[in-house]
Order: C-alpha cells, then sequence, then structure tokens
C-alpha cells in the first residue's frame, strides 16, 4: 500500500480494518503473555461477583475461557472483525460470539451481564467522544445492578513527552506515536508495513464526566495491585460498579 503520508504507512482510521490488517499476526506479535490473563482473571475474580460476562472487543479471545472457568459464565465475546473471531472460535470453541460495532449499540438486553471487560486497550481505538460516551451508558444498561465494567487502557502518562509536536516517539517496542490532535494520538506498527490508526487518551480529569452515571468509580495501576499514581505508569485500569 502507498504511504499516505511521507512520515509513514497507511493510516487505518477504520479500527476494524485495522485489526483485520493485524489479525493474521496478532497472537504471535502482540498477545499479551498467559501470565498476564491469569494475572487479570484473578483480579476479576476477587473483586466482582460470578455471573455472565462479556468480554467487549474479545480479540483472539485470550479472556473467554479462563473468565469462564473462574464463574463469570457463559463468557459472551463481541468484536468488530471477522478475522478476530475466528481466533476466538478457535480459542474457545463453546463461547457465544457475537460480530457487531459496539459503538452502534450492544445487541443485549438489559441487565444481561455480572461483568463487562474491556482489556487490552481495545477503547481507546473508539475516538469519538460522543460516541465512546454512549457506549460507556450502554454498558451500564447491560450490566446488572451492582456489577462492574472493567476497562484497561494505557496510562495517559505513559505516551512519552510530545516535544517537539508532531513528531514519531517510541511508544513501545514496534510502536511508534504522534499526537496529531488534542487527546488524540497516532499509533504505527513499524514492523507491518507501517500502518497506522488514530486513539484516543484517557485523560484522568475526564473520567468524572465520563463515568458520571456509575455509582462507584475506582483507578488502579493494572492488575497487580498498588495504589494508582495520576502521574505515572504504563497502563489505567477503571472499574466501575453500576
Amino acid at each position: 500500500m502507498r504511504p499516505d503520508h511521507p512520515g509513514g504507512g497507511n493510516l487505518l482510521k477504520d479500527a476494524a480494518a485495522f485489526y483485520a490488517a493485524v489479525a493474521p499476526v496478532y497472537d504471535r506479535d502482540y498477545a499479551l503473555e498467559p501470565a498476564v490473563t491469569r494475572l487479570q482473571t484473578a483480579w476479576l475474580a476477587r473483586r466482582c461477583s460470578p455471573g455472565p460476562v462479556l468480554d467487549l472487543g474479545c480479540g483472539s479471545g485470550r479472556m473467554l475461557a479462563p473468565l469462564a472457568r473462574a464463574g463469570f459464565a457463559p463468557a459472551v465475546g463481541l468484536d468488530c472483525v471477522p478475522d478476530m473471531l475466528a481466533l476466538s472460535r478457535q480459542a474457545c470453541p463453546l463461547a457465544p460470539l457475537v460480530q457487531a460495532r459496539a459503538e452502534a449499540g450492544l445487541p443485549f438486553r438489559a441487565a444481561s451481564f455480572a461483568l463487562v471487560v474491556s482489556l487490552h486497550a481495545a477503547l481507546i481505538h473508539l475516538t469519538d467522544v460522543r460516541a465512546l460516551l454512549d457506549l460507556l451508558a450502554d454498558c451500564r444498561r447491560v450490566l446488572r445492578p451492582g456489577g462492574w465494567l472493567v476497562v484497561e487502557v494505557p496510562h495517559p502518562r505513559s505516551y512519552p513527552p510530545d516535544s517537539p509536536p508532531g513528531r514519531w516517539r517510541d511508544f513501545s517496542p514496534g510502536i511508534s506515536c504522534r499526537r496529531v490532535d488534542n487527546g488524540l494520538e497516532e499509533l504505527r506498527l513499524d514492523e507491518l508495513g507501517g500502518i497506522r490508526t488514530r486513539v484516543r487518551l484517557w485523560e484522568i480529569p475526564l473520567l468524572h464526566d465520563w463515568f458520571h452515571d456509575y455509582r462507584r468509580v475506582e483507578l488502579h495501576p493494572g492488575f497487580s495491585g498498588g495504589r494508582f499514581d495520576p502521574d505515572k505508569g504504563l497502563v489505567m485500569v477503571i472499574a466501575a460498579r453500576r
């Protein structure tokens, strides 16, 4: 593909197109280690009541079977990319899988789930704030009273300083980033033809308004415990209770 900008490869503004391009190498190059999955599952099992769970942006399905074994059953996977759902089917053949764009409305009845999770930064690809707020409200709708929404995103301070403005910076091995607008970053996969996608920063001061309909909101520095530091960190976990 011909680059649409001299500084990098093709810009895929649509998250579905981005993940369709990544799907063939996702488990090999970008999946998290099994130890991370075990840590996340154990954390969720300690904090959340058992019952049906929705894995929002389930990707290659790494969480589905562990969640089901931990008492979150059925473990339903939702993703908008057919190739990703095919990987989920291989990982967990019996899991209910749904192909849908979450921002278009979750295709489930109210109070269907005890837990909704969105891990490995799936929601940063939803760059339109209005669509993101509508989705967070829809997650609340499909949660049972007392249920939890747990979202994992990059800590806003994990992005390197934008200086000078607009330059490419190293974000993580094989991934570069640059600021393209207020609250928006562009990520480039340097080892996959340089394909690029835009993502939204989840700034901490915005979370109060984004989750204002939830009864309780907690911030955690990942799943290994410890105190959340608003000034530094790699990941940020938001746990919001309906």
